[in-house]
């Protein structure tokens, strides 16, 4: 096997990997045929390394704690959009109007909201100059792409939503939640085929993107030094986005207990639920991630605590 391909196969494998066994493996490779079979068992093995190396990485409890609330933040977003699309421009936000209890609840789920934003900012931002900074010093570009991911796949989301909302006419947005339901669809939108499809995309062009750029901005935390950040930079932010992920929580489940209660029937239509799910699944799955950011949260809170008293 000629040496420019055993370097590019040797250099899919983790780094930590070939510091124990990049030369090894490299004289290993020299000895045998570039045949398919062998390239292929090479790409597979490197793969199964990756997915190794991810559980294997160590981090301190600042960083632990930071990835943490990335997981909790994005966890809590992904729930709050589905519950702001699930409840807009249907029945249930008229309800919103007539009953007070209701507009409290959602009221509560806005203010969680505004207080997980300021907590995640005040450690966020900081964090993210700060490796910023520090990846630019040290000319660590792995570190700068991997932050550029959230970005980047937002907006590859964001560009593909305009792209299919002109293939259709500029009538409609390609959202999980237009798909279809207990309503009649406007003459100038795609046929049901055609929203079924866009939609699916954006879906997976969304999932994709929040679960890539939870990975990769976790790696590149793990690739910096926070040891300088004092205990309480990490613990009062941790501790607040805990507690208002948890208010935001209380704030969906109360929400639908009272919608329940005085509008019922609209509660349990497909008028507006994810991919022309009835609200109830669509509410009962924003309850689902809510809470599991929650734990998420809280462990974070947890672990800056942890830290010793500097």
């Amino acid at each position: 096997m000629n040496a420019r391909l055993v370097r590019q196969l040797v250099g899919l494998y983790p780094q930590e990997w070939r510091t124990r066994y990049g030369e090894e493996f490299y004289s290993f490779l020299e000895t045998h045929p570039s045949n398919l079979r062998t390239v292929l068992n090479v790409i597979g093995g490197a793969m199964h390394e990756r997915v190794l190396s991810l559980g294997r990485f160590k981090m301190d409890r600042r960083q632990n704690s930071l990835a943490l609330m990335l997981y909790a933040s994005l966890g809590a977003l992904a729930a709050g959009i589905n519950f702001y699309w699930t409840v807009d421009d249907t029945p249930l936000a008229a309800a919103m109007r007539n009953y007070l209890a209701l507009f409290t609840s959602w009221n509560l789920v806005r203010a969680g909201s505004l207080l997980a934003f300021a907590a995640f900012a005040t450690v966020g931002i900081p964090v993210f100059l700060t490796i910023v900074r520090t990846a630019f010093a040290a000319q660590r570009w792995d570190v700068v792409c991997r932050l550029a991911v959230p970005p980047c796949a937002a907006l590859v989301t964001l560009a593909w939503m305009v792209a299919a909302a002109r293939l259709s006419g500029g009538h409609w947005v390609p959202t999980p939640w237009d798909v279809t339901g207990a309503w009649t669809a406007p003459r100038d939108w795609p046929p049901l085929a055609t929203r079924w499809a866009l939609s699916s995309v954006t879906f997976v062009l969304m999932m994709a993107g929040t679960i890539v750029s939870a990975i990769s901005v976790r790696q590149a935390i793990r690739r910096s030094d926070l040891s300088k950040r004092r205990r309480l930079w990490f613990a009062a932010p941790s501790m607040l986005l805990a507690g208002s992920i948890a208010v935001m929580a209380i704030g969906v489940l109360s929400w639908g207990w009272f919608v329940q209660q005085y509008a019922a029937s609209d509660f349990h239509v497909r008028d507006g639920g994810l991919f022309s799910s009835t609200n109830f699944a669509s509410w009962m799955a924003s309850c689902i991630v809510f809470l599991a950011a929650t734990v998420v949260a809280v462990k974070g809170a947890r672990s800056a605590l942890s830290l010793k008293t500097e």
